[in-house]
């Protein structure tokens, strides 16, 4: 009974920081965080994370923050992200995320154009890109979380996270009902958040997303794949993008399971090892960058264990095609499961997916073969569609009805719709309030309630197929529509392709800019004694080009005529977020990369 009460307690709540509050009250001393810090897996109860919300809330107010106030927070996934976002909301005002990779002048654009008044920032190497724009920027406060390396330094407008902390339980000392007041003053109306968008073209925009965007969604992503307090999750896409916050704020409050943070990028596939999440959220980048890890596992592996791995994958495959609730899918599966208790588990474990309920990919395109590989070594890896604007949710494939091929069906409460030109349109609660300071754009992306995505695709018993970005639909010479989302999905499911751009606007035919997966083209480099020194030399070798073009020409099989590959080109370099190569997603700046190597591009076309 008391269990159903507290359910009930949780969904009336008013706004985000009200339902936060409401779990730290009824969760008191289970484990809401894990931090990872020398060696040591350092835990917060609700309790300890509620007491740090309320310390910084405060703190916050005796700057004299008042209800609409933005404030920036600038760093990679920790605690201290979450507890200054919750801190933020609680008392009226709005979060604006920066991404950590962020050059000086992009954060001085966030900063600036979000009018925030205090910016809270990571680390040393985030306060040298603030003191580099500092002057320009109108702020009450830095507030710095890790004084790692700047022990002796000295600003009259930076202050360190503990200070702060000991301003704002002073100010609560002396004001303890401040915090309530604000909370309980929130409308549900009231922008929580500004997510900025890192868009492949433009500034960014200043997404505004409201407390009642946030409960809503959270509601409808739970009903379609419910949480509850004993999942892991582990954190480590950039909290500064609605994907994050969707998983490890969201639903990790509402669910009330515990968020564990990575220690860095590169720590990723050890912690996740060490956690062995219940709930894993990736982009497609990263799902692929699993299979290729599985793929060098195996090649190195004795001829038995391959034959084994190929055999187990191939029934796997079979099993994972098979139509549910039918002879067929039963005959297979007499096979998988021992395969899969023998091999294909323990190539589970060692990714640190063993214990994985849900899985989910999104924020960019990923190919249908894809899901049935990781389906097939048994992890349940589902599709997701979503936008900022929506806030990060628009359609899930459930776990009991996956369709490969498409992102799934609407959750409950957005309605979806093709528009006349294949656009797909979608109305409800997570429809975000609009762009700050741009009402122009506003109206053009909000008609009569429906959100114009900007994404061409399909709506099929109720399943949502996408084609690609509207923007980005090749019309060749000869008037045929292409969406080169499908083949460059196809061509990156390689292990030896690591991203893929496919041109032919107004060309006769179609040609490819391919980044190799480095990792494994090395690897087989090292295996037939393929001599290189760079990058760029490895980019550049007959062989490679030639593997590469093998690669190449089993996808061109799988396509139409006028979908084939004619011609490609290796990229020399890698791409990098800091360079505007791909987002913080990783999804590839098509617009860019055809204008950093438009001579690439015509030497394919002129030879």
């Amino acid at each position: 009974m008391a269990a159903l009460q507290e359910k009930e307690n949780l969904v009336i709540a008013a706004n985000f920081p009200a339902l936060f509050f409401q779990q730290v009250e009824a969760r008191q001393d289970r484990i809401a965080l894990r931090r990872k810090e020398h060696g040591i897996w350092k835990r917060m109860t609700w309790k300890e994370y509620g007491t740090r919300v309320q310390k910084t809330a405060a703190g916050l107010l005796a700057l004299g923050l008042r209800p609409g106030d933005r404030v920036a927070i600038l760093g990679e996934n920790r605690p201290e992200w979450l507890i200054c976002h919750l801190a933020v909301m609680s008392i009226g005002c709005v979060t604006c995320g920066v991404y950590s990779t962020s050059a000086p002048e992009q954060v001085a654009y966030v900063v600036g154009h979000s009018e925030s008044k205090v910016l809270f920032a990571d680390n040393e190497e985030q306060v040298d890109k603030v003191l580099q724009i500092l002057s320009k920027l109108n702020l009450k406060r830095v507030v710095v979380w890790d004084p790692k390396g700047l022990w002796g330094f000295s600003h009259p407008d930076i202050i360190f996270f503990d200070e702060f902390l000991e301003e704002g339980e002073e100010y609560f000392r002396k004001h303890p009902e401040c915090i309530s007041e604000r909370t309980q003053a929130i409308d549900a109306q009231d922008t929580a958040m500004m997510i900025y968008t890192s868009g492949t073209t433009g500034p960014p925009k200043g997404a505004m997303i409201t407390h009642h965007n946030i409960l809503s969604i959270t509601d409808s992503f739970m009903s379609a794949v419910p949480f509850h307090e004993k999942d892991e999750m582990l954190s480590y896409l950039p909290l500064a993008h609605i994907y994050e916050n969707l998983i490890s704020l969201f639903q990790a409050v509402k669910g009330g399971g515990t968020v564990n943070f990575v220690e860095s990028l590169d720590t990723l596939a050890q912690n996740l090892r060490e956690v062995s999440p219940t709930v894993f959220a990736s982009v497609p980048r990263i799902w692929e960058k699993f299979a290729s890890l599985v793929e060098i596992r195996m090649s190195d592996s004795t001829v038995l264990k391959k034959a084994l791995y190929r055999l187990a994958v191939l029934v796997g495959l079979r099993y994972v095609r098979a139509s549910q609730k039918t002879k067929e899918r039963l005959l297979w599966s007499l096979l998988y499961w021992p395969l899969y208790a023998l091999v294909l588990y323990h190539l589970k474990r060692q990714l640190g997916l063993e214990r994985v309920r849900y899985a989910v990919c999104a924020a960019a395109p990923a190919s249908p073969e894809l899901f049935e590989y990781f389906n097939a070594l048994g992890v349940p890896l589902r599709e997701g569609y979503g936008q900022t604007e929506s806030t990060g949710v628009i359609a899930l494939q459930r776990i009991d009805r996956p369709r490969w091929g498409y992102v799934g069906e609407p959750v409950p409460g957005m309605e979806v719709k093709i528009a006349e030109d294949g656009e797909i349109l979608a109305r409800g609660p997570g429809v975000f309030k609009g762009y700050f300071k741009d009402p122009e754009l506003t109206a053009s992306t909000i008609k009569d309630g429906w959100l114009h995505t900007g994404d061409v695709g399909a709506l099929e018993d109720g399943f949502i197929k996408i084609l690609d970005r509207k923007k980005d639909i090749i019309i060749t010479a000869g008037g045929k529509n292409i969406t080169p989302a499908f083949i460059e999905n196809k061509l990156k499911f390689s292990p030896y392709i690591q991203d893929a751009v496919v041109i032919g606007e107004r060309r006769k035919y179609l040609v490819a800019l391919l980044l190799i997966d480095e990792d494994n083209v090395t690897k087989y480099a090292q295996d037939h004694r393929i001599p290189f020194t760079t990058f760029a030399d490895l980019t550049q070798n007959p062989d490679i080009k030639k593997l590469i073009e093998g690669e190449v020409s089993k996808v061109n099989k799988t396509l139409s005529q006028v979908e084939t590959i004619k011609k490609f080109e290796l990229l020399p370099r890698r791409f990098y977020e800091e360079d505007g190569d791909v987002t913080p997603t990783k999804k590839v700046k098509r617009r860019f990369l055809e204008k950093r190597y438009a001579d690439l591009i015509e030497k394919m076309y002129r030879g």
